[in-house]
């Protein structure tokens, strides 16, 4: 009688820390119908960690948006760590269900979830609601949209992404950079160098490796930023200069390292020798062993910006 009492007992209130340990993917499926909606929200977020493809059409039931849920916010949780779990487990059967959430439902982290989520599965056919999610009135939304049309590479986002370089938050204008980056096409390097006057110096760095992905074409301005009276800008330009191995970086990196002038900035200095080393031409090494002694090097990297991605 005992165990018959425990067993309604889990079936009316399941222990989903449990169920999640077993990883009981059918217990935490039959918790998101459960009538207790913590109990919902914790086993959708349970799923998010351990679900799978059998998940996949409960998970889309959890997701659907139905006004009567405004009044009850917990189950945002439920929709949001629903559309976490989709993007995870990357089953395209939940393309169309995340992006009608992106249209319909009017909680905007939901909304930035799905966009997340679609940016992950990868398929060409969300790539137009995310361009049209660049509109959305969120900026989470915004940001999530770009960072997912760059995850997806389609070259039809390139031109909204040019716009949304120049959105109002800087968080969006910094995922427009890093998918721009992404997409690697030549035409958005022009955009990207104006990017690197942007207020916000995070908007700067990202269109910096922006222009590091697109490589070889974008010696030539990254070698201008390098010429620049931000000691921030020329230490970031050497590095991405480094990292596209380009030859015609090392004349300006050794002569900058010979100079006493703007480089004698430790962190600098650092990422010139960084640099050279990294490209491995010959030419540099006279220079770089003269370096060995220098006081104005730091061999450390800088104290990168504390904000969020």
């Amino acid at each position: 009688m005992c165990n018959t009492v425990d067993s309604l007992e889990e079936e009316i209130k399941p222990n989903i820390n449990d169920l999640e340990e077993k990883k009981d993917v059918k217990g935490l499926i039959h918790a998101l119908e459960n009538e207790d909606y913590l109990i919902r929200k914790n086993a959708a977020r349970s799923l998010v960690k351990v679900g799978d493809e059998s998940a996949v059409d409960p998970l889309i039931h959890a997701l659907k948006y139905e006004s009567w849920e405004d009044d009850y916010t917990v189950l945002i949780a439920v929709r949001e760590s629903a559309a976490d779990a989709l993007g995870i487990i990357g089953d395209k059967r939940a393309v169309k269900p995340l992006i009608q959430t992106l249209y319909e439902d009017t909680d905007e982290e939901v909304r930035w979830k799905a966009a997340d989520a679609l940016g992950k599965i990868g398929d060409h056919s969300a790539v137009e609601p995310l361009i049209d999610s660049l509109s959305d009135q969120s900026w989470s939304v915004r940001r999530n949209a770009s960072n997912a049309l760059g995850d997806i590479g389609d070259e039809r986002a390139f031109d909204p992404l040019i716009i949304a370089l120049n959105d109002k938050d800087w968080h969006v204008r910094k995922y427009a950079a890093v998918a721009l980056g992404k997409i690697g096409d030549e035409r958005a390097i022009g955009p990207l160098v104006n990017a690197l006057n942007d207020e916000d110096s995070d908007v700067r760095w990202k269109s910096l490796i922006a222009l590091g992905k697109i490589g070889e074409p974008a010696v030539k301005p990254l070698l201008n930023a390098f010429e620049s009276d931000d000691w921030h800008m020329r230490g970031r330009a050497a590095e991405v200069l480094g990292k596209i191995g380009d030859e015609r970086a090392i004349k300006p990196l050794i002569r900058a390292l010979n100079s006493r002038d703007k480089t004698q900035n430790k962190y600098v200095r650092g990422r010139i020798i960084e640099a050279l080393g990294r490209i491995g031409d010959e030419r540099a090494v006279d220079p770089l062993i003269k370096a060995l002694d220098d006081q104005y090097i730091c061999k450390t990297q800088s104290n990168r910006s504390s904000r969020p991605n």
